[in-house]
């Protein structure tokens, strides 16, 4: 199957892609976490259709919101189109009335349960879920209360089945950039490392390695207060970045946005960086692992890289830097040229 040709909605209807996305089948999740890590370009329609099933995912109780998804997958496997080869030369018009209808569904489903929820209470729900990202692999997710969760590789992000509380509480360890859906009657608040992040309803990067002493908490679209330890808090304005330690506690510093949240698009960013930043960055993004045996000893490069695989990444950098480069399995070497 090439999935290369493959557009939003040939994703969403793929049973795999679906099994992936419910977190059903260990196969199929290990088979598109490797195959989307190997395929950066495809990210914006994965994206998208991830946002196509996603529409499911509304705060219904778990019996009936599998009975709900049951009848969604008899409807996508009712129909033969589903199995067709795809055409990349032009959209087959069964496959645009398999799309408006699988619209059609959708707006019929959550009209229904507009009015099913109008007289209903929140119902209690005390049920995690844990996302987890190796190396190499970036995630996007949405939470039961429309906000959208971008993870990057190294990562983990708890979070509830269902808001359903006062409040709306996720934990993070590594990095994710946040969406988060207004709603004044319920803040948002991200536990990291020590510190809390609060919110109503904004954009923000949080980064928060478990191997890292710094907690990073920068701020896109909004305003945010950061809180480490009991009496240590600051309000963010955005453009504003609040970095913490245990040692020096909060300080406050203005940041350069591509820098910081460019890697939830897929683009690496330098920026006069070191050895020691290219390495992580490289471990991070395509489980790379670089080591420096050449002769350059004080290293400060800058590139941006949009949705490159690492070979070319690596060619820019030993060619900026006179370096040559051997790779055996996951680990690259670089060294002098003479």
């Amino acid at each position: 199957m090439n999935y290369n040709l493959y557009q939003a909605e040939d994703f969403a209807s793929n049973e795999s892609f679906i099994a992936y996305y419910l977190r059903t089948d260990d196969a199929a999740i290990q088979y598109w976490e490797d195959w989307i890590s190997r395929h950066p370009e495809k990210m914006d329609e994965i994206f998208n259709a991830e946002q196509l099933l996603s529409k499911l995912n509304i705060r219904l109780p778990e019996e009936e919101f599998d009975q709900e998804f049951e009848r969604f997958e008899s409807f996508l496997k009712s129909e033969s189109a589903w199995n067709n080869p795809i055409q990349p030369q032009r959209r087959s018009f069964k496959g645009t009335k398999l799309v408006l209808a699988l619209s059609i569904f959708v707006v019929c489903l959550l009209t229904g349960l507009f009015f099913y929820y109008q007289g209903q209470d929140r119902l209690h729900s005390t049920a995690y879920i844990v996302k987890q990202n190796g190396f190499g692999k970036i995630s996007r997710l949405w939470l039961s209360d429309g906000t959208k969760v971008t993870l990057n590789a190294n990562s983990s992000l708890k979070f509830p089945k269902a808001f359903n509380t006062d409040h709306r509480d996720v934990e993070l360890q590594g990095e994710a950039f946040f969406e988060v859906a207004k709603d004044k009657n319920r803040p948002f608040t991200v536990f990291a490392k020590g510190t809390q992040t609060h919110v109503l309803g904004t954009k923000f990067n949080v980064s928060a390695y478990t191997n890292e002493e710094l907690v990073k908490v920068a701020l896109v679209e909004g305003s945010i207060e950061l809180q480490a330890r009991e009496t240590d808090k600051v309000i963010l304005k955005p453009a504003e970045m609040a970095t913490y330690s245990s040692a020096t506690g909060l300080t406050l510093s203005s940041f350069n946005h591509d820098e910081v949240t460019a890697w939830k698009d897929g683009i690496l960013v330098f920026h006069n960086a070191p050895f020691e930043e290219i390495a992580k960055q490289f471990k991070r993004m395509y489980n790379i692992e670089l080591i420096n045996e050449s002769k350059v000893v004080n290293w400060s490069y800058s590139g941006q890289f949009d949705k490159a695989d690492y070979i070319s990444v690596i060619k820019n950098i030993c060619f900026a830097k006179n370096l040559k480069f051997i790779q055996q399995n996951q680990t690259i070497t670089l060294k002098s040229k003479r």
